[in-house]
């Protein structure tokens, strides 16, 4: 067997590696592929004709790789020119992120365990549209092929399009029911404070380290977040299923083939302890996936690694670096290290005259205890006002202190502060006292 080394240009993940290899160990006369995302090159071992140069370009010429027998000219350097641009526009994202803020409304972008189920469907359209669409999206192409023959003798588009209605069905059944096992392990575990702000730091490191992958740093190349190659192929290889039913069942597998994304999706739907909350995460990021992966189904890969395509992920891996600053910043509350100390009740509300009718509950927060009480009763339609006097300093993902649905802005736990939230609770039912994460620490329930 010869081999042949080639570079390739256009390589941008992990998920690069497979599409690639997959897709020359289709070539005739192809016995071994090995590529390799930090050198952006492929190792080929192949019995009688070498594929030529021109073969491999026209193979590849719509997923947007180049191949060569030299090194590309800078290849492998940062070009600063070309993140400009995508700065740029990561910048007015955030500052239409911080107008959001002002109004109260960045939990809807804000990602996190608490986040809401808008958010994490958007994740899933981002997730879509990058790294997901290169391994997924590329799964998926190398199997239109034999699903159109499959399919060939079917006459209306609905027809035609089934197999890709079955592929993303499957993943949104895997997702949900998996999502909820998750969850399950999640409570079953009972994560301390301790080791739930470890989840969170790790989860935030995998972020941080798929977007400056995403911005093209070389070095981060190197780091694999991925499943070993030989299992990838074990689960993508599925598409030997003769049956009708195998789009369904190869789209049920893609649980087991995380990009970062879903990586991430998965950390906090463990961390979340409840199964049904974690398999509705799960299920919104599946359904964030499922038109653009879809569409790649349907149409065609030539979006998939286009220039245009490349820009988009270089905006998303600074808008990816922004929020893992702002959700460690969250949970850590990072800046309040770099300032001054904070004076005693430094809380706008902690002075402020108290109606006759309003309801006054309190609690106290140690770091041993927690919240103690931690179960309050209220009216309906009357002004609260929950005191909670802080006497030491939390940490981690429960540094801070909101009631969801009644008071949600996350308020620091400092030690010698006396926290005070004021609201009127409109509507009858149980509100979750909680950290910034929605980890459950204490409840309140609203009465007619």
């Amino acid at each position: 067997m010869h081999k042949q080394k080639y570079y390739i240009k256009g390589m941008h993940c992990a998920s690069c590696e497979v599409v690639i290899e997959k897709k020359l160990l289709e070539i005739e006369g192809v016995e071994f592929v090995d590529a390799s995302l930090p050198d952006g090159s492929v190792l080929i071992g192949y019995n009688q004709n070498k594929p030529s140069i021109e073969k491999l370009n026209r193979l590849f010429k719509e997923s947007g790789y180049a191949f060569s027998e030299k090194s590309f000219d800078g290849d492998g350097k940062l070009n600063v020119g070309e993140l400009i641009s995508p700065a740029l526009i990561a910048v007015a994202i955030i500052t239409v992120f911080w107008a959001l803020e002002k109004l109260g409304l960045s939990s809807y972008v804000n990602i996190g365990q608490g986040s809401s189920l808008v958010t994490f469907f958007g994740f899933g359209l981002l997730a879509g549209v990058s790294s997901c669409a290169a391994l997924v999206g590329g799964l998926v192409l190398s199997l239109s092929k034999q699903w159109s023959e499959k399919y060939s003798g079917e006459s209306t588009l609905f027809q035609k399009a089934e197999p890709h209605i079955l592929f993303n069905f499957g993943r949104l059944f895997s997702y949900a029911l998996f999502g909820g096992i998750l969850g399950f392990i999640g409570q079953k575990i009972q994560l301390s404070q301790t080791a739930a702000s470890i989840l969170v730091a790790a989860v935030s490191l995998f972020m941080a380290i798929i977007a400056l992958q995403m911005l093209g740093i070389k070095g981060f190349s190197k780091i694999k977040l991925a499943l070993p190659k030989n299992l990838t192929y074990k689960i993508a290889g599925k598409e030997k299923l003769n049956n009708k039913m195998s789009p369904f069942i190869v789209g049920l597998l893609t649980f087991f083939l995380p990009c970062g994304f879903t990586l991430i999706a998965q950390g906090m739907a463990m961390i979340s302890g409840d199964p049904a909350k974690a398999s509705a995460i799960m299920l919104s990021f599946a359904l964030g996936t499922f038109i653009p992966l879809l569409s790649i189904g349907l149409l065609s890969a030539k979006m998939l690694h286009s220039k245009m395509s490349d820009k988009f992920l270089k905006i998303a891996g600074f808008l990816i670096l922004f929020f893992v600053f702002y959700n460690l910043n969250t949970q850590f509350s990072l800046t309040s290290y770099l300032s001054a100390p904070e004076p005693k009740n430094q809380n706008i509300n902690a002075e402020r005259p108290v109606n006759s009718q309003t309801q006054i509950i309190k609690s106290e927060y140690t770091l041993k205890n927690d919240i103690i009480p931690n179960s309050f009763t209220v009216k309906a339609g009357t002004p609260v006002r929950f005191e909670v006097v802080v006497k030491d300093n939390g940490y981690g993902c429960m540094s801070t202190i909101m009631v969801s649905g009644l008071y949600n802005s996350p308020q620091y736990l400092r030690k010698g502060q006396i926290i005070v939230m004021e609201f009127t609770p409109e509507k009858p039912g149980q509100y979750y006292i909680a950290c910034a994460m929605g980890v459950p620490r204490g409840i309140i329930k609203v009465i007619e």
